[in-house]
């Protein structure tokens, strides 16, 4: 049976929280900053162009991760502590104290995650 959370673990689970988003909120200016630096060469031969492109599209799917993981955190923050939040949103469960301890931000419990069934 997964156990209760407590004042303190949900304390843990906003700092957390705050923290990763500040991570992510950094890690994503520093992604575009880098973009505009590819877009300005624009002296290149075929063979920079490709890689040029490569590197843009390297450099979106990081800051597309960063902005999709923001945004669950984000998201996250205001229900820690609220009747819903611990609990899996494809079998209703209760999401085990250690999982949402390692991964505040999840919203289905471990069993749904093995099956596939989210993250």
């Amino acid at each position: 049976m997964p156990t209760k959370l407590s004042a303190d673990d949900l304390r843990e689970i906003t700092a957390r929280l705050a923290e990763e988003a500040d991570l992510l909120r950094e890690e994503l200016s520093a992604t575009e900053s880098k973009m505009p630096s590819l877009h300005a060469d624009c002296d290149l031969d075929a063979a920079d162009m490709g890689a040029k492109v490569i590197a843009l599209e390297a450099l979106r799917a990081d800051a597309d991760r960063a902005r999709n993981l923001l945004d669950q955190v984000l998201a996250t923050l205001p229900k820690v502590g609220t009747p819903g939040y611990g609990q899996c949103t494809v079998c209703g469960d209760i999401i085990g104290r250690d999982r949402l301890l390692a991964v505040p931000h999840t919203e289905v419990c471990i069993d749904c995650a093995r099956a596939g069934s989210g993250g």
